[in-house]
């Protein structure tokens, strides 16, 4: 019985130069992401973590929370931080007031 020899007719050397022979595919075009401020990226800093809640939805408000946030490409959690950031922006004056009311209810 003889050896067999992969010199000649190697064929993961042909698999290589084939795929070494192929055109290079055309990359989609990314879209640039909103940034989170640096204050907020928190991902892969030990010990660093922003502040967590549980939140319980009703059925319809979590499948359209599952719905607007794929169509907006976000989580959910991002989702519900613009919204509160929105709401934030429109009731500044009168969040302002309160702050004060409460400072000095605590004296």
């Amino acid at each position: 019985m003889s050896k067999k020899s992969f010199k000649d007719n190697n064929p993961a050397l042909a698999f290589i130069t084939t795929q070494e022979a192929q055109q290079p595919q055309e990359v989609q075009e990314v879209q640039e992401e909103k940034r989170k401020p640096i204050s907020q990226t928190t991902q892969g800093k030990k010990g660093k973590k922003l502040p967590r809640i549980n939140m319980a939805f009703s059925t319809q408000n979590l499948e359209y929370l599952q719905i607007i946030s794929r169509i907006e490409g976000i989580s959910i959690t991002e989702y519900v931080n613009r919204l509160v950031e929105a709401d934030k922006e429109s009731r500044n004056d009168i969040v302002e007031q309160a702050k004060k009311i409460f400072k000095g209810a605590n004296k």
